[in-house]
C-alpha cells in the first residue's frame, strides 16, 4: 500500500481517503520502537492498572456511604486510644519502678535470701503481734 501511495495516480484518485496515504507516510518513518514506548507511556498509571482520577473517585464514593460511618469510628478509637492507653502504660511503668527500687534499695540480695533468712518469718507475725504484759 505504501507504494501505490508513492504514485501520482493512486494518491489523486483517493481523493477523500487521501489522509490514509498521509498517516501511511507518517508510520512508515517513525520507528516501532518509539511506538512501543509512545503505547507503554500512555498506558501507564502512577496508580498501578487504573488511573489515579479512579481510584480517588471509587474512595470518594466508598467513603460518602458506609465509610464515612467507619472513618468516624476509626477518628474515634484513634482519639480515645491514647487517652486510655496512657493511662495503663503509666501505672504500669511506675509498677515496675517501684519493684525495682525495692529491689535495689530494700532487698539488694533478692525476696527469696531474707524470707528464708530472716528470724522473724511472716507465719511467726501473729505470734508476736500481741506483747504480754507481765506484772
Amino acid at each position: 500500500m505504501l507504494l501505490q501511495c508513492a504514485t501520482n495516480e493512486f494518491y489523486h484518485n483517493m481523493k477523500q481517503q487521501s489522509s490514509l496515504c498521509d498517516d501511511l507516510t507518517t508510520l512508515s518513518r517513525s520507528s516501532v520502537l518509539l511506538g512501543a514506548v509512545k503505547h507503554v507511556v500512555d498506558h501507564t498509571y502512577l496508580c498501578g492498572y487504573t488511573p489515579c482520577h479512579a481510584l480517588l473517585y471509587a474512595t470518594v464514593a466508598w467513603l460518602c456511604g458506609r465509610g464515612l460511618a467507619v472513618s468516624a469510628l476509626a477518628a474515634l478509637v484513634l482519639l480515645l486510644f491514647p487517652t486510655l492507653f496512657v493511662q495503663i502504660l503509666r501505672s504500669n511503668i511506675n509498677y515496675l519502678a517501684d519493684r525495682r527500687m525495692h529491689q535495689i534499695y530494700h532487698t539488694p540480695y533478692g525476696t527469696h535470701h531474707y524470707g528464708d533468712s530472716h528470724p522473724w518469718a511472716p507465719e511467726d507475725e501473729a505470734a508476736f503481734a500481741h506483747p504480754v504484759v507481765m506484772l
